[in-house]
């Protein structure tokens, strides 16, 4: 098994986007005369933390093993696509096999639009 180490990037990435998730629910719902709207907006706030957790946990799961199926060779370093309950996760890393580390470099994840 491989360490898993985050760059700042990726992090940012992937505050980012969790950040975005609950703002736009926020900024959708605030001013919607809807009574439950405080209600909605913490189901939301909620939902982004599990989705948070699920996105750092199902990178770890698909890079902490010594192969990695599925891998792409992009450039300097190497892609991995999975899903995250309906998003698409893109994951770019490298490798310090020497010292069992593995780099998640970059993080991209799909953003759908919000259609009523």
């Amino acid at each position: 098994m491989l360490k898993i180490h985050f760059s700042e990037l990726a992090v940012s990435e992937i505050k980012k986007f969790i950040q975005l998730y609950e703002e736009g629910f926020y900024i959708l719902y605030k001013d919607s005369g809807i009574w439950s709207k405080d209600i909605i907006i913490e189901q939301y706030r909620q939902t982004a933390k599990n989705l948070n957790n699920l996105i750092f946990l199902g990178i770890e799961n698909k890079l902490k093993k010594k192969k990695v199926l599925g891998r792409k060779q992009a450039n300097r370093w190497n892609e991995i696509t999975f899903h995250v309950n309906d998003r698409l996760i893109i994951i770019y890393f490298s490798d310090d096999l020497k010292n069992k580390i593995r780099w998640v470099e970059s993080v991209g994840i799909d953003r759908k639009p919000i259609i009523f």
